[in-house]
């Protein structure tokens, strides 16, 4: 597993679980983020992630997607906490 700040664009990930607290949690389900759910990555670069999720693009802060982990094909700069 990683954080989602760590996936690449073009990425296809699933959420695995948040490292935040019960807030952080509560305004990703209210976002639709939950365990399990399939999201791609659309873009990476600096400032925002911009993912899609269900047919819907969300922009997410650096900050928030540090607490989102997912498991990737281990594209992300930290491989050896990527599961394939």
């Amino acid at each position: 597993m990683c954080p989602l700040s760590q996936c690449k664009s073009g990425d296809t990930v699933f959420v695995k679980g948040f490292t935040g607290g019960g807030r952080l949690r509560g305004k990703l389900h209210a976002m639709g983020l939950m365990p399990g759910e399939e999201i791609e990555v659309i873009s990476s670069n600096c400032g925002p992630l911009v993912i899609q999720s269900k047919g819907v693009k969300l922009a997410i802060g650096c900050g928030m997607a540090e607490n989102i982990l997912v498991s990737c094909e281990c594209s992300c700069t930290r491989a050896d906490y990527c599961e394939a």
